[in-house]
């Protein structure tokens, strides 16, 4: 069953998430931890949005497949285990940038330690209300608003957060 979960991701945007991810100590330059993170546009303005994307992509995936589904399993179950789904790629998403970011860029600078810290947290919860956004589509018919509201969301806290620290 997960191997079916699986495959219903898009290949073609998960290899652009992750020629995204190789690329971006050139995009990035040689710059520090911190600064590649957080005040760089790269990943607030294209990963994320990219990533948001596949999972919208994989929602509407999973739509025609869920009659079937809810057939085999009960309905709740299913919603239960899309989302649980959802949230785990989510964060694994999350880690991935953050580990990779670390072997790219070296350590995090112990004067930015607490805001960097802080970033990664505010981060991973914004991708998780974002990713529960677009899981409300499951059961409907494809709204691109599933999609531009999260977008949305992700421009306006990366916005506030570079701007207020």
């Amino acid at each position: 069953m997960i191997r079916k979960w699986f495959s219903l991701l898009d290949q073609r945007v998960v290899i652009l998430l992750m020629a995204m991810l190789i690329a971006s100590p050139v995009l990035c330059g040689k710059n520090t931890y911190t600064i590649c993170l957080i005040y760089s546009h790269y990943l607030a303005v294209y990963m994320n949005n990219v990533f948001l994307l596949m999972i919208y992509q994989w929602i509407a995936r999973m739509n025609q497949l869920l009659l079937p589904v809810r057939i085999r399993v009960n309905e709740q179950t299913t919603y239960i285990t899309a989302y649980l789904f959802l949230i785990l790629i989510s964060i694994l998403y999350t880690v991935i940038i953050y580990i990779s970011y670390y072997f790219f860029f070296g350590s995090i600078a112990p004067s930015d330690l607490g805001i960097t810290v802080t970033f990664m947290i505010i981060n991973m919860m914004i991708t998780l209300i974002e990713a529960t956004i677009i899981y409300l589509q499951i059961g409907h018919k494809k709204n691109f608003l599933y999609l531009a509201l999260p977008v949305f969301i992700n421009f306006l806290f990366h916005l506030v957060f570079t701007k207020l620290f």
